[in-house]
């Protein structure tokens, strides 16, 4: 019985493996930009499940209050005053301020620099200018998952927003934070939250004829203005410079890159929206058919974007 020698055991030469890591990096080449694909769209898909979430959680909200969806206390008197136009909604930190009302992110007190919305610098005692110390959300919605969007890189801070005289809206030293989700309520501050909100609208308007967008990606520029984000409409072009965006549109820095963005509508259905997304709902010429200002050609003078 013969048995094989070490001699008769064939190798691989030179050429056949040079041959099989030519045909491995062939298939990762193929493969890589489909996983890339792949979990882009996951996280688009992620995200439009937190716009959607978020849009239950205002319906909810707008079914206690007379349809409106959250508004956040405004001043009776001065500069953010006026009834006839929806101004001064980011006075409590933006968004941040529907769900919290001591606003400290990574900054360590309430004094340092960095913080957000605080009052008096006690949790305890912070407050909405009517007084009120519950935030307008808390009782609608569960944690704070849904504020973060998967697809979220990086997001800028403008600065503190406070009461009137107590902050500045805009920041000359923007600083780019890395989002993350908001592990409790001191948490939750503007670079924490992927999106933004359009306040001023009800579930159901007659003067607006088709369902029009809440809540959806933010951008990097400092999304507060009447009627638009990126200071569309209120000549602020230069912060949309920086950001590398134009206004009204969106950015290769922003959640989903210059694809566009998630939104939720005031009929509860999710879009992913592109282009000119200002000019296309709350244009002053109404020229669509989506605008706001179809019927009223003032309506979008009382809603104000905040991020």
């Amino acid at each position: 019985m013969s048995s094989r020698q070490p001699s008769d055991l064939r190798a691989f030469t030179l050429i056949e493996l040079l041959v099989v890591i030519a045909i491995i990096a062939l298939l990762v080449g193929i493969l890589l930009p489909a996983l890339g694909k792949a979990r882009q769209s996951a996280r688009t898909a992620a995200c439009a499940s937190n716009a959607r979430q978020m849009g239950l959680s205002m319906t909810m909200y707008a079914q206690t209050w007379r349809d409106w969806y959250p508004v956040l206390p405004r001043p009776t008197s001065g500069q953010y005053s006026n009834p006839n136009v929806m101004d001064g909604q980011f006075l409590y930190g933006g968004v941040a301020g529907l769900f919290s009302l001591f606003q400290l992110g990574d900054a360590p007190t309430a004094t340092s620099p960095g913080a957000g919305f605080t009052h008096l610098g006690n949790p305890d005692t912070a407050q909405y200018i009517n007084g009120n110390r519950v935030p307008l959300m808390e009782p609608f919605t569960d944690g704070f998952g849904n504020l973060y969007c998967p697809a979220d890189r990086e997001d800028a801070y403008f600065n503190a927003v406070t009461l009137p005289g107590q902050g500045n809206l805009n920041s000359a030293n923007t600083l780019f934070k890395i989002p993350r989700i908001p592990r409790n309520r001191e948490d939750v501050i503007s670079y924490n939250i992927s999106y933004l909100y359009i306040v001023g609208l009800k579930t159901d308007e007659p003067v607006i004829l088709k369902p029009a967008p809440i809540w959806g990606d933010e951008t990097l520029g400092p999304d507060v203005s009447t009627d638009a984000w990126y200071g569309a409409g209120g000549g602020n072009t230069a912060n949309a410079t920086a950001a590398q965006s134009q206004p009204g549109r969106y950015g290769p820095r922003d959640n989903h890159g210059r694809a566009g963005a998630n939104f939720v509508f005031t009929d509860g259905h999710v879009d992913f929206l592109k282009d000119d997304i200002h000019a296309t709902f709350f244009s002053s010429a109404s020229t669509s058919g989506q605008s706001v200002n179809v019927i009223q050609s003032n309506r979008s003078s009382r809603v104000q974007t905040i991020d």
